[in-house]
């Protein structure tokens, strides 16, 4: 969601069309009130500008990940690399989480119907550490062969 300070934009514009009438060059306070004009100009400019974009605290020089359940199946106490994103119901996302340092996969845990299912990486050997940014990790659950699949998706 993206915040601006409109309010002072308006105050600034308002401020400006004041100042702009009475125009006598040869007038001294017209001079001082068309420096100030100037001054308001470039406040405005800067409260143009001065908007922040804010998503929920994300992090954008960091890596963000969230987890999404691409099943049927509801997930239970979803964790990747020991940090916790709850309970994911079927087709939803859950908030992105900041991390540093990350690979392409990491320790998974979701429990599904009360069985645990996830993976552990033996190692990183040959991987390369992900981009800042944000990434969507894409669960599914195959229930005839009992096995969790994952594909990782940089949004």
């Amino acid at each position: 969601m993206r915040y601006c300070y409109l309010g002072s934009y308006i105050y600034v514009l308002a401020n400006i069309r004041r100042n702009l009438s009475n125009k006598n060059p040869s007038n001294k306070k017209y001079k001082i009130k068309k420096m100030n004009t100037k001054l308001l100009l470039l406040l405005s400019l800067f409260t143009i500008f001065s908007c922040s974009n804010d998503d929920n605290d994300i992090q954008k020089n960091q890596v963000n990940i969230r987890l999404e359940n691409n099943s049927d199946l509801r997930f239970e106490n979803a964790t990747y690399n020991s940090v916790n994103f709850g309970d994911i119901e079927p087709g939803e996302r859950t908030e992105y989480k900041t991390f540093e340092n990350q690979y392409s996969y990491g320790k998974v845990d979701i429990t599904i119907n009360g069985e645990e299912f996830g993976w552990v990486p033996i190692d990183f050997v040959g991987e390369g550490l992900l981009e800042n940014g944000n990434y969507t990790f894409k669960y599914n659950f195959n229930v005839d062969e009992q096995i969790l699949t994952d594909e990782l998706i940089k949004d």
